[in-house]
This record gives C-alpha cells, structure tokens and sequence, in this order.
C-alpha cells in the first residue's frame, strides 16, 4: 500500500482565485461536507510565471495539496473513484470548467508514535510531519482521506488515484509519495 499528496508540477499552471480573500475559503477545508452552502469561487488561471514565461497547460492546475482543482477531463478521469471521500465542489471560471476535491473522509489512520513530528511545545499541536507512518488496517477501500490531527492539511491519496490519473494521461500533475507500507507493518 502507498500513500500520496498531490505535488505541484513545475512549469505548468496553476489557478488562484480572482479575489486573494477567497483563499480562506480553501484553507477551511476540514474534512466537513461543504456542498450545501456552497457558492461557487470565481476562479482564474495563472497561464504565466512571475517572468512572463508561458506554463503548460494542467488538467489539475495547482491550488494546493489540500484541495486539488480539477479541470472537466480530469474530473471526468477521477470523479466516480474519488465521490466516495469527498465533493466535487463547482467553480465559476471563463476560462475552463473547474471543480475543487473537498476530501470529507477522516480517519485516524496516522501512528503518532511512529511517525517522525515536529510539534508545537506550547500545545503539543502537529507542526509538520517529517516522515509519515500509517495505519494500513484503517486505510482499506478508501481512495482519498485526511487525518483528524492535521483536518486544514494536506489531503492523502491512494495508489488508486495515481493510477487512475496515469492510464487517462493527465497532465500537470504529481504526486509525492509519503508513506509505504502493507498490514505487516501495524
């Protein structure tokens, strides 16, 4: 078993919203289901870098490893494998057709002990994890999760997805592999 975050793919574009105050909106994604409220965020795609050079195009232009914007073939590609974790929630954009993936699956899936933390003194909060250790047993049939002690995180993927994304050819996508492992390790 493996588990991935998705990593941001050098060279190709991304998406931002047009009014920088809508990043919250994103950060807030906790594990929480957002669709019955949802509005959708006005959306653009940064076709540019900071020196005017042009990136390639992305099937999932890069947001962030916690909420991965889809664009329509992409979502096409990963919508039924993913809807079981999460939302595919829309996004207004003249540009392309946008989704952003609200992982609602939590699971306490994370071994505190045995992965290496770097936490906050004062509250004993997780600051970052250096190498993640999983708990292979409470990872079965899920495709996408977060875990409860880092809900504003990163989301985390199966070896599912990244299957699914290579046999449809996405492009402008990675992912980093965080952790290895089968039921042998618990």
């Amino acid at each position: 078993m493996r588990i991935y975050e998705f990593e941001v793919q050098e060279g190709c574009e991304w998406v931002a919203p047009v009014d920088d105050t809508d990043f919250e909106i994103f950060r807030s994604f906790d594990g929480s289901a957002k669709l019955a409220g949802w509005e959708p965020v006005q959306m653009r795609l940064v076709r540019e870098d900071e020196h005017g050079r042009p990136l390639l195009p992305a099937d999932v232009p890069w947001l962030g490893k916690h909420a991965p914007v889809l664009k329509e073939n992409a979502s096409a590609a990963l919508g039924s494998l993913l809807a079981k974790d999460g939302e595919l929630l829309p996004l207004a954009c003249d540009e392309a057709t946008l989704v952003v993936f609200n992982v609602t699956t939590v699971l306490d899936a994370l071994d505190v002990d045995r992965s290496a933390l770097v936490t906050f003194r004062s509250t004993g909060r997780i600051m970052k994890v250096k190498s993640h250790v999983f708990r292979p047993e409470r990872l079965l049939a899920v495709h996408a999760f977060k875990v409860p002690q880092l809900l504003r995180g990163s989301a985390f993927f199966t070896d599912e997805v990244v299957v699914a994304v290579e046999r449809a050819g996405l492009s402008g996508v990675g992912f980093r592999l965080v952790w290895e492992g089968s039921a042998a390790d618990a």
